[in-house]
């Protein structure tokens, strides 16, 4: 993931590009709002205190940061120890403020352990944030949040399937076919079942049953193991054997009252 990095200083500059994989400078702050401006909130930022001899200059530029993005993980490198109170009375939500120390081991370790930190944040807020999906449900459509959604069965007999999330079992008048067009993370492995590829956990070639976090063990049929295959890219495994388990988190709250 690319660091946008507020510097006016040539020597700054040298080592970032010698010890950061994806460096992007700029030298004032309106270039670098700009920048900022045109992608995705929620990016890693690394403010020099001092710009053009303004000492609040890094501090000023992260105020202007957060009022856009909420999201932004910010690290405010300075020469001045002196202004570490100031950032942080200011309330903007700074990650870290490393002092320089000549580019030391010390300010190196520091710093990457701060962008790691800041990277593993981004993953975070990037899971718990729900994802609103419409599934179809007779003439009009519902809402639901895909990161609760462990899987769907159709519900035998009738034109309607059984949504499986989180906390709850909710039921919609669908058909099976119209439900992986309705997002990438869900796929179709049976007649009677479709999956969210969040939540599983393991999947046996070899018999044709998935496993998800949850503990549900899914039939795969013949018709679908293929293309689920190629999907996640799973290379071909000897009979029996799983060929992948993914580190998932399981859902500790059972399936409640259908809605």
């Amino acid at each position: 993931m690319p660091c946008y990095i507020l510097t006016d200083k040539a020597q700054d500059k040298r080592f970032f590009k010698k010890t950061l994989l994806d460096p992007i400078f700029y030298e004032t702050p309106s270039a670098l709002i700009s920048a900022l401006r045109k992608v995705k909130n929620g990016q890693v930022v690394i403010l020099d205190s001092t710009i053009r001899g303004f000492n609040k200059a890094g501090l000023k530029t992260a105020q202007l940061i957060r009022q856009k993005d909420p999201d932004a993980q910010l690290i405010m490198i300075s020469d001045n120890a002196s202004l570490v109170g100031q950032c942080f009375e200011a309330q903007v939500g700074f990650l870290d403020f490393i002092i320089k120390q000549d580019f030391s081991s010390a300010f190196l370790d520091r710093l990457l352990r701060a962008i790691a930190k800041a990277n593993l944040n981004l993953r975070r807020i990037l899971e718990l944030r729900p994802i609103p999906i419409r599934l179809p449900h007779g003439k009009t459509s519902k809402v639901f949040d895909l990161t609760r959604v462990i899987y769907i069965t159709t519900d035998k007999g009738t034109h309607h399937l059984f949504v499986h999330e989180a906390d709850r079992l909710s039921r919609i008048h669908a058909s099976m076919a119209s439900i992986p067009d309705c997002h990438d993370s869900l796929f179709q492995i049976h007649a009677s079942f479709t999956i969210n590829i969040a939540y599983l956990h393991d999947y046996d070639c070899g018999t044709h049953i998935v496993t998800m976090v949850t503990g549900h063990r899914l039939p795969v049929s013949r018709l679908y193991a293929g293309a689920l295959r190629e999907a996640l890219r799973w290379p071909t495994a000897k009979k029996g054997v799983p060929i992948w388990s993914s580190q998932q988190v399981a859902v500790s709250n059972p399936p409640a009252a259908v809605e």
